[in-house]
């Protein structure tokens, strides 16, 4: 491994191999190595037998592709996307090696074709928005990041388009044609991109002033950062990463993890279907339902609390009293509740197949292994602790 990293450095002197796409291919590199180590005797085996593409190709595919880099020019290697050369490199040992050996081989003729390496152009185009307070962001992405910034001094989007083709010819005449579309009316601004296939749209917008936000992505990640104002998302793949929002807030995502984190609302309303799902200091009621992860809240509060899990551990640390109402249910995982002192609600913990424990001595308490009930204070509000399997449990949190 110690001649392939110094030539793999070298690449990087030459300008061929950025400093960050060379650290990604070594620990492809290593991740591959230690991945093949196991079945050596097959391997050993396989070498052994000749077929067609003998030679490099039979090799060590890493090394072969080091091989390769050397001999394509600044121009072409810069069109690879070496990043996705090693993310499938290390999603999939097996098919990250075929691909590779496909890849080389292309390289090795001599073709800028490279197959499922393929070739990328980029531009950047940046326009300037008209946002004012009373009008409505709303942004509809196919692939590709959205950020949305909070800046004083600045009203403005910047889209870094990469596009992706046969030739690198096929995707600088994409790059060229590309047009980041804006439109502007007395109720709002709506950021669109075309539909059009290996195109992917990296957009950062920064506004000066509190917008509410409506997006929808179909794969990517979706950060909304002090923007003091309301959000609705929409995300089919991708996380969503949302902070210091004032407004209302309705996420929704197929696949990827949702963060909500020092945000006041009048309401939080989460549907996700797969992925993990985390609150931290977030004030207001919460609605929040998921199929499958993990749900986690910490420091927040709110008067209506109502968690809803399917499959997932659920972990709820209030700090402020519970006064009002909050309802806790999972199917299948375990669900645990810390409060401050000065509760005041009656008590239910829960569980078809599973244990319950309260760690608080409550009034009125009425106890069975599967079924805790009682009353803090004088019982004005309600906190329901409920699972069909797994532990249910109540604690009274640090004082910190």
């Amino acid at each position: 491994m110690k001649e392939e990293i110094q030539r793999i450095s070298k690449l990087v002197s030459e300008g061929k191999l950025s400093p960050e796409d060379a650290a990604d291919l070594i620990d492809a590199f290593y991740r591959s190595e230690e991945r093949e180590s196991a079945p050596q005797e097959s391997q050993a085996e396989a070498r052994t037998q000749p077929g067609p593409g003998t030679g490099a190709l039979n090799e060590n595919p890493f090394h072969s592709l080091i091989d390769a880099i050397e001999k394509i020019g600044k121009e072409a290697s810069e069109s690879v996307n070496w990043k996705e050369v090693a993310s499938t490199a290390k999603s999939s040992a097996a098919k990250g090696l075929e691909l590779l050996k496909s890849g080389i081989d292309d390289i090795s003729k001599g073709k800028v074709n490279i197959g499922w390496l393929l070739t990328q152009a980029t531009r950047e185009i940046r326009l300037p928005l008209a946002v004012t307070e009373g009008k409505t962001l709303k942004i509809e992405n196919g692939t590709g990041a959205i950020r949305i910034h909070h800046d004083a001094n600045r009203n403005e989007v910047v889209a870094l388009a990469k596009f992706r083709s046969n030739t690198l010819e096929e995707s600088k005449l994409k790059a060229d044609a590309y047009t980041l579309m804006v439109e502007t009316s007395d109720h709002g601004i709506t950021i669109k991109q075309p539909s059009v296939s290996g195109t992917e749209v990296d957009l950062d917008i920064y506004v000066s002033v509190p917008i509410p936000v409506d997006i929808r992505s179909e794969t990517g990640y979706v950060q909304v950062k002090d923007t003091r104002s309301s959000a609705r998302i929409y995300s089919k793949t991708g996380a969503i990463d949302i902070s210091g929002l004032n407004g209302t807030i309705e996420l929704t995502s197929e696949t990827g993890s949702i963060s909500v984190v020092q945000t006041e609302s009048p309401s939080v309303i989460i549907e996700n279907k797969s992925g993990p799902v985390r609150l931290s200091e977030v004030r207001g009621n919460v609605n929040l339902r998921s199929a499958t992860g993990t749900i986690e809240l910490h420091r927040c509060s709110g008067r209506s609390m109502a968690i809803e899990a399917v499959t997932g551990m659920v972990a709820v640390d209030l700090d402020e009293p519970v006064t009002g109402t909050v309802s806790i249910r999972t199917v299948n995982g375990s669900a645990s509740v810390r409060i401050p002192d000065g509760s005041d609600c009656r008590v239910s913990l829960t569980t078809l197949r599973g244990t319950a424990t309260s760690y608080i001595e409550l009034s009125d308490e009425a106890k069975s292994e599967q079924r805790i009930t009682g009353k803090l204070g004088s019982g004005s509000g309600t906190l329901d602790v409920s699972a069909v399997t797994g532990t249910v449990s109540l604690s009274l949190r640090d004082s910190q």
